[in-house]
């Protein structure tokens, strides 16, 4: 009975989330969201049973279970079962001036700013597929710069807010979904070698 209850509330959308399992994280492309669960592209491959936590807005997590895994897709059975219109429209939270429907992905890393001509060597913070969060106390709200990091194309964009060494950066156009999804689980994947080598 639940099972076809949820076939009759699933509702098809077509938004980014966050799957975190395991001290990696990766985005989700969700296909599908029920009461009991959902159904999203991914490009990793993870093994059934396994936890997941899914956020689909800044904040509100989603403990589950991995049901099944291939060819790219997902299908995550939440623990408990959820009110998925809430969940959907739930607030959003985030630095002040740099409000964010997009989930962010919370990789350090270094990157190089240019701005005004000047070209610095910063810190990653986060990264979305409309902007970025850096570690710096020499932007100001309002500036052009050009943000570069390892592996993807260098974006362009503008400082949303800058205050307690840090600043918002919201990129004049987003990342593909794909390219950024692909380049999170690389790098995650790179730093993850790293530590077992110097272990």
């Amino acid at each position: 009975m639940d099972r076809r209850n949820d076939d009759r509330s699933k509702i098809s959308v077509y938004r980014s989330a966050m799957l975190r399992w395991s001290g990696f994280e990766a985005l989700c492309l969700i296909r599908n969201i029920s009461p009991g669960g959902l159904m999203g592209k991914l490009h990793t491959s993870l093994a059934p049973g396994e936890p997941v936590q899914v956020e689909i807005r800044s904040g509100h997590e989603i403990s589950g279970r991995v049901a099944w895994s291939d060819d790219g897709m997902v299908g995550v059975q939440f623990d408990e079962r959820i009110d998925v219109l809430e969940v959907l429209h739930a607030p959003i939270h985030g630095e002040p001036g740099l409000t964010q429907r997009m989930p962010r992905l919370r990789i350090a890393c270094p990157v190089c700013l240019h701005a005004e001509g000047v070209r610095q060597s910063l810190t990653l913070v986060d990264v979305s597929q409309g902007g970025a969060k850096i570690e710096t106390d020499l932007l100001r709200e309002g500036d052009e710069v050009t943000l570069g990091i390892r592996g993807l194309d260098p974006h362009r964009g503008v400082v949303r807010w800058a205050h307690s060494g840090r600043a918002g950066i919201a990129f004049l156009a987003a990342i593909p979904f794909d390219t950024l999804a692909k380049w999170a689980l690389d790098r995650q994947a790179e730093f993850a070698a790293q530590d077992r080598a110097g272990a």
